[in-house]
């Protein structure tokens, strides 16, 4: 990150991760479809809440995919969110936006069920037990037959893990940056700035282990709890309400 003094996401943030993210997010593409494929949509039009949508990537997909989805995205950072609203601005009142804070709980009462909650690298700024809390609260909000998509950075185990993890993760990004690039610029930036947090642990980053996150997910009335991807420190998880 730009500060790492500084346990807060802010602005200069998200300019980087708006300029960079396509090199950052290992199997960027991949991950999007895979969400996409989990949602197992109803025949009816439905409503999924993206938490932290950052540019909008994932909900274009989303919107892209299953043409009867209304999708409102939440964000903390307002120039993300200015990003997300231009470049969706195509698919109208099917996409709209909300200001917030994650941690806040203001947001997570709803007048209507959803159909799904989908995440991307937004949850593991919450602490072990505010991750818990959250995962009850969405569960709440889930229709029957809804499910929660969580797409994030995991904490290993152990220090092997760790290293593990940071060194497919520089892989991943030098390798992006090649083959969209053909250049190390991206790279370059990633290492000068210390994104990878597994080799500069930030205090704005608290990944927790996946272990207990699908516990947590369990201990919640999730069913169906499973991993459905991994990659350099990157994980793919959730679950389903079951149908009343």
């Amino acid at each position: 990150m730009t500060d790492k003094t500084a346990p807060q996401w802010d602005e200069q943030d998200s300019q980087s991760f708006i300029d960079f993210g396509r090199y950052f997010v290992p199997h960027r593409e991949q991950q999007m479809a895979t969400i996409c494929d989990l949602i197992a949509p109803p025949d009816h039009s439905f409503t999924v809440i993206e938490l932290g949508c950052g540019e909008g990537l994932l909900a274009g997909a989303l919107l892209e995919r299953y043409p009867s989805c209304l999708l409102q995205g939440f964000d903390g950072s307002p120039e993300m969110l200015q990003c997300a609203q231009a470049n969706l601005a195509h698919y109208g009142a099917r996409f709209t936006t909300t200001q917030f804070d994650l941690m806040d709980q203001d947001w997570r009462t709803l007048e209507q069920p959803v159909h799904a909650v989908v995440s991307s690298l937004a949850i593991h700024h919450l602490d072990d037990d505010q991750k818990q809390i959250l995962y009850q609260d969405i569960f709440a909000v889930l229709a029957p037959g809804g499910a929660l998509v969580i797409a994030d950075v995991v904490q290993p185990a152990d220090q092997h893990g760790v290293a593990v993890a940071a060194q497919a993760w520089d892989e991943a990004v030098q390798q992006r940056a090649l083959t969209l690039e053909n250049n190390t610029t991206a790279f370059e930036f990633f290492q000068n700035n210390k994104w990878n947090m597994y080799h500069y642990p930030d205090p704005m980053d608290k990944p927790s282990r996946l272990f207990d996150q699908l516990k947590w997910l369990a201990q919640a009335g999730f069913a169906d709890v499973d991993v459905y991807w991994m990659h350099a420190g990157h994980a793919i998880f959730g679950g389903r309400k079951v149908t009343a």
